[in-house]
């Protein structure tokens, strides 16, 4: 399953207004699968690669 984001999980940027598939400033993809690991803010799936949550936009590279 594949869901829009929120915030890039890249840059960090906020998308929620986007309807583009790519993040405008850094141009990575905004469309992300749904399985993962938990966001440890607001537990929401994220990717393990994901430095910022693309549902809360918490930097995740401080939870490593």
């Amino acid at each position: 399953m594949i869901t829009k984001a929120k915030f890039c999980h890249h840059c960090g940027e906020n998308v929620s207004e986007s309807n583009d598939s790519f993040c405008k400033p850094c141009g990575a993809s905004l469309m992300t699968l749904e399985t993962g690991i938990q966001c440890h803010m607001c537990q929401e799936i994220i990717q393990d690669t994901d430095l910022y949550c693309n549902h809360c936009g918490h930097f995740t590279s401080f939870d490593a």
